[in-house]
This record gives C-alpha cells, structure tokens and sequence, in this order.
C-alpha cells in the first residue's frame, strides 16, 4: 500500500513538471520545381512550373504561368513553349529528340534563369511481351495470370530503366531497372518467356512485371532508357513519398536533381519504347 502512494505521487509529480514546447521549425523562401520530360517519339513537349512548399504546410500546389520556356538542342532544336490551360508549359508542334543529341532547357522566371539538360541515350525496343497463367501447383508463383516482357540492354554502357505498366489504360506500376539487376531484370534476357512454365520447370524465375490480370484486359507497358542521374532522383524522390512516420524514415530532405539556380525537379532526356498485349 505505501509503494502505490509512492508510486502516485511520483506520478503526479512528474506530470507537473511536464512542459508543452511549440518548436519553430524555420522555412526557406519557395523555390522553382520543375517536372518536364521528352522522348525519342513524336509528341507534344510539355513542362511543369510550381513553387516548392514547406514540409508542414503541403496545400495545392498551384502552377506558374508568367515564365520564358525554351528548349535547345545539338540538332539545331529551338522552341518556345507557350502556357496553357493544363498548367503546362506546352510546344505547338509535336517534336521528337535523335540519339546521342543534347537538349537543354532554359526558363526565365522573376529575372532568374534556370537550367538544365540531358542527353538522348540509346535503347533497344522491346521484343515480347507475354501472359502467362501459373497454376496452383507451381511452388515458385501463386496461382494467377502474370505478365512478362523481354528486351535487350545496351551490353557496351549500363542502362538504367524505368517501367510503366498499364491496366485498360490505368497504371498499375512503376518499376525502376538497370544491367546490375542481372537475371532478375525485367528484361529478362536469359530467358525465354515464350515457354515460362518451362523455364520454371528448369529452375529458372523469369521476373514478371504485373500479376494477376484478367482475360480480356489491355496491358501497355512503356520503356524508358534514362540517365544514371534520373534513376538516382526517382529513388530518392520514392523514399521520401514513401515515409510513415516512423525512426526508420530518412530524413526530409530534397531528391538530387539538375535544374541549375537552386531549382527542384528534373528535366529528363528518355528513349521511349512502347509495346501492347490483350490478355487471351
């Protein structure tokens, strides 16, 4: 009985003591973020002008309208983006960039110019793209419908990837690849994935890029040979959208990027290839 009447006034005495301290977290001034990309096929270029926010304070992000946009390339490229109502900064023609050629883009935004550039990388298209139902006995895979695709990586420099997977037109991944992968890469290049339950039957496990579709769906899958740098930025960008709160966190902070003048974003230089499946 005397230890519980120790133990409650400790208590209380603790909680007296207890003090509420509102920290101040100190903000920077807002920074021009830039999201813009173009590829080897024939489309519209289009860039993405906002300004960051605090980390505590993520309201709707609006876009900037009032800058000078222009795209530069070796190959004698000179456009001017115009803004429209989509919140993009957005070519009039489309427009497509040749292997080995450099493209910069340049923005003038408050009197301030902003810079950056990439350059084309090489890529092979992709050569198959195959489903596959795995049936319940099959200890390696659940039973299901997966998809695999198969294509060949640039053997003379490393190749980074990223994979976008389409569902009837809804994207169902985002996968990043690279040549250190080996023969778990999605390209799947030591494989087969025209007889997948033979190459499982051997012991071998093809890497699938979707799983469980149904008959009757529409699988796109889109290609992107990008820069060692992009791959590095959309790593970093994915562990910090993917933080929980908890210790294991990284620290906040902003993804590595090439946008000159203390900008944010990437301004990406891909080789796009594109492939479509209807599942039978």
């Amino acid at each position: 009985m005397k230890n519980l009447i120790y133990l409650i006034l400790f208590s209380l005495v603790f909680a007296a003591c207890e003090k509420i301290v509102d920290v101040e977290i100190p903000s920077e001034s807002p920074r021009l973020v830039v999201e813009g990309q173009i590829t080897n096929l024939k489309e519209l270029w289009k860039v993405r002008l906002t300004l960051s926010q605090p980390y505590f304070d993520q309201e709707e992000v609006d876009a900037i309208a009032d800058a000078i946009v222009t795209i530069k390339g070796t190959d004698g490229t000179d456009v001017l983006l115009s803004y429209t109502d989509t919140g993009m900064f957005v070519s009039n023609d489309s427009l497509q960039c040749i292997v080995g050629e450099e493209y910069s883009l340049s923005i003038i935004y408050k009197g301030d110019t902003y810079t950056s550039k990439e350059k084309l990388q090489n890529a092979f298209a992709i050569d198959t793209l195959a489903a596959f139902y795995l049936p319940p006995n099959d200890r390696s895979f659940p039973e299901g419908t997966y998809i695999f695709l198969q294509g060949q990586s640039d053997q003379a420099n490393q190749s980074f990837y990223l994979f976008k997977t389409y569902r009837n037109d809804t994207l169902k991944s985002e996968d990043l690849d690279d040549d250190e992968f080996g023969s778990v890469s999605l390209l799947n290049s030591a494989f087969d994935v025209n007889d997948i339950l033979g190459e499982i039957a051997k012991g071998s496990l093809p890497r699938p890029i979707l799983f469980d579709v149904d008959t009757d769906d529409t699988i796109r899958v889109e290609q992107f040979a990008i820069t060692q740098q992009y791959y590095q930025f959309l790593i970093d960008l994915g562990a910090q959208q993917g933080r929980s709160g908890t210790p294991f966190d990284p620290p906040p902070a902003n993804p590595n990027n090439n946008i000159s003048n203390g900008g944010l974003g990437y301004f990406s230089v891909a080789h796009k290839e594109e492939m479509e499946l209807v599942v039978e």
